[in-house]
């Protein structure tokens, strides 16, 4: 497992972040990073109603937690989903972000 500090450079979807992240020694990287252990509505769907829900779900992370903030990624080496996305838990301060979400109701566990 690694841990690293970065900041939230913009929210894609629900489940989805943009993180500049502090790989130490003056190094940073931008990384889109999954969510783990949840699932948004897709905002390219076809049917409006889950556009909504995928629109409602980025908006929710993104009030709670904005660009800038920094948070703490914890990921492993070879957890990458098949869209070459790094699938990690991410938590600002003390709240799990994937946990926030799932409070919220606006996404789903995956099982």
């Amino acid at each position: 497992m690694y841990t690293y500090t970065a900041k939230i450079v913009r929210w894609v979807d629900g489940d989805t972040l943009v993180l500049d992240i502090d790989l130490g020694f003056h190094v940073f990287r931008q990384e889109r990073i999954r969510l783990a252990r949840i699932n948004a509505p897709e905002l390219n769907s076809k049917i409006p109603f889950q556009v909504r829900k995928a629109k409602h779900a980025r908006a929710t992370g993104s009030k709670a937690f904005p660009k800038g903030s920094v948070v703490t990624v914890h990921t492993a080496k070879n957890k990458i989903d098949m869209y070459a996305r790094y699938i990690a838990e991410v938590e600002c301060g003390e709240i799990n972000i994937s946990d926030y979400l799932l409070a919220q109701g606006c996404v789903k566990e995956l099982k």
